[in-house]
Parts: C-alpha cells; sequence; structure tokens
C-alpha cells in the first residue's frame, strides 16, 4: 500500500523512559553534535542508565534511526520490563526495513503488554513487510474483535488484499476501518481508500479526499488528487475549482498553478497560462517543468530570448529533459 506501511513514529509513552545504542561507537560523530552531546556525556558518565539511551534514541530516531535503535536496544537490555524501549527499537527497525528485528522487538513489547492494539498492528504490519501473511491475519482477526482495534485491524486486512492484488476487497476493508473510527480514522488510510477508487473511475473516491482533507486542513495534497480525479473524468470546471481550493489551502503548492496553467495553454490561453507558470516557479524555483511550460508561453507570444532562458532553466534543474532541449534548439 501506498501510505499504510510505515505510520509515524508514534509511542505512547510516558516521558521519563529509555534508550539504546549497544551497536553504536562512541566516536560517531552525531552523538557529539549540540544536540545530543549532552546526553552522549551524561551516558558516559552513568552507562547503564537506561533513560539516558532513551532520550538520545528519541532525539536521533528522525535523522539517524539506525543510530535510534541501537539506543533503543540498550535501553531495553538494561530494563527489559519496560515497554517503550521495545516498541522504539521496533519502530527504527521498521523505518530501517529490517522487518525480523521489528518483529522480534515488537513481540517483547507485547511480552510487556499484550492487550496493546497499537502494538498488535505493528508487529502484524512487520510480518506483512516479510510476507508472514498468515501471521498477520491471525493477529488481525484477534484484533478486530476488541473496540480500540477493529478499524486497525481492517487496515492490515486491506494491506495484505493489496499484496496478494484484490484491490476489491482492499477497499472493502478500507471502508470498514473508516465507517468505523469515522473522524479518527488514519489519514494515510483514508488517502490510500481515495486513490485506490479514483484508479477505478469510482466517484466516491471525491467524498474520501473530503474526508482526508478536513482531517488536515493544512495538508493540501487531498485537494490535489481530487482535482487530478476531476480532470481524469473530462469534468474541467470541477477540476480547476478544485486546483483553485489547492492553492487557497496551500498558496505554494506549485504542482496545482502548473496544472491551471496547463488548462489555459491548452486553450491557448497564453497570458494566463503564462502568470500560473510564473506562479509555479515562484513557489518552487527549482521546478523545471514550470520554467519549460513558461518558456513555451514566451515562445508562442513571440519573446524569444525570455523563451530561451527558460527552457535553459528547465535543462539545468532536469538534465534530461527532452522536450525542453528540443525548444531550446527551435528558439536558438
Amino acid at each position: 500500500m501506498k501510505y499504510l506501511p510505515l505510520l509515524l513514529f508514534i509511542l505512547c509513552l510516558a516521558c521519563n523512559n529509555t534508550a539504546t545504542p549497544g551497536k553504536q561507537s562512541a566516536k560517531d560523530s552525531v552523538l557529539y553534535t549540540p544536540l545530543i552531546l549532552p546526553l552522549t556525556d551524561s551516558i558516559l558518565q552513568f552507562p547503564d542508565n537506561a533513560a539516558l539511551y532513551f532520550r538520545r534514541a528519541l532525539l536521533l530516531f528522525n535523522t539517524d534511526p539506525a543510530l535510534a535503535q541501537a539506543d533503543f536496544e540498550k535501553a531495553a537490555a538494561l530494563q527489559p520490563t519496560v515497554t517503550d524501549h521495545w516498541a522504539g527499537a521496533g519502530e527504527a527497525a521498521l523505518v530501517t526495513e529490517h522487518y525480523k528485528e521489528a518483529g522480534a522487538y515488537f513481540e517483547k513489547a507485547l511480552q510487556t503488554a499484550p492487550a496493546n492494539s497499537y502494538l498488535q498492528y505493528r508487529l502484524a504490519m512487520a510480518w506483512i513487510e516479510i510476507k508472514q501473511y498468515e501471521r498477520a491475519d491471525s493477529l488481525a482477526a484477534r484484533m478486530e474483535k476488541t473496540a480500540d482495534g477493529y478499524a486497525q485491524a481492517f487496515y492490515l486486512k486491506a494491506r495484505i488484499a493489496e499484496d496478494h492484488q484484490d484491490t476489491a476487497q482492499a477497499i472493502a476493508h478500507l471502508k470498514a476501518a473508516v465507517a468505523k473510527a469515522g473522524a479518527q480514522s488514519e489519514f494515510e488510510a483514508v488517502m490510500e481508500l481515495a486513490d485506490l477508487l479514483r484508479a477505478r473511475r469510482n466517484a466516491e473516491a471525491v467524498k474520501y479526499y473530503e474526508m482526508a482533507f478536513r482531517q488536515d486542513p493544512t495538508n493540501a495534497d487531498p485537494l490535489y488528487d481530487m482535482a487530478q480525479y476531476y480532470q481524469e473524468q473530462g469534468k474541467q470546471k470541477e477540476a480547476t475549482f478544485t486546483y483553485k481550493r489547492c492553492i487557497e489551502a496551500d498558496p505554494g503548492y506549485a504542482a496545482a498553478y502548473i496544472a491551471l496553467g496547463k488548462q489555459e495553454a491548452q486553450q491557448q490561453q497564453w497570458k494566463p497560462a503564462l502568470n500560473y507558470f510564473t506562479l509555479a516557479a515562484k513557489a518552487q524555483p527549482t521546478d523545471a517543468e514550470a520554467y519549460y511550460f513558461r518558456g513555451m508561453c514566451y515562445e508562442q507570444l513571440g519573446n524569444k530570448p525570455a523563451a530561451r532562458d527558460d527552457y535553459s532553466k528547465a535543462l539545468t534543474f532536469r538534465k534530461s529533459y527532452p522536450e525542453a532541449k528540443t525548444a531550446l534548439e527551435r528558439v536558438k
């Protein structure tokens, strides 16, 4: 699945927990950066303090998950009864794609918290990644019978169905999960459902893109994808309106400006198209496509020097861009 394999690192854990660096060397330069150094110094002074390893692991997780995993492991070795340590090691192993290790760590975590549905979910995800579908499906069946694990169980079933190329079953499972979770549904799951429906040209895709946007109004991706769906269906008016909604939600969304510019260019409305492509270039100054299409507008409007400049910029930001290369040769 496109969105579900690795969700955000969410440990609903107490702040005074621990970490792990068993595999790391004290010579690793990352451990001596200004943010990490105080904890590294403390660990050198108190090498048996699990809480220090855990705290350092949390700081390392986003930038150096492998080092974070080592710290989580060390914390778990020092305090094996603390759920957070094993869970952290499992999350880091998922990020670094060490799925067997992740499964082993989540199993350890579940030994300390057998009823934790989130840990069950992550364990099943690790199993799916190594194609142990029967084990994952069996765990999902147990989770389905619990109130807090029901929606996650159907996320798992949907992932298994997609891996087996059963799109219809995946859609059915995701619908069941979203219906149960409602406004608390995973954003990634709602987007996945919308994308699957869009691929089938199913109008219900719009409903789920709207739901995803309501969940996170600062994220314009659902609106852009919805506009793309309308465009694929030949509904240009709806597409244009939705692209503009996308820009309202995120004025820096270059792809939406480019899409609107292309619509104008298809109607040979070169000046409005030029304006949209200029806005795209301002929003994303390294977007080769924005410069290529703006160059095309300049060329159509008779401004060859400007067209030449933009085609050259397009090739600067995308070395392999045959259309831009041909256009540049033409205006030379």
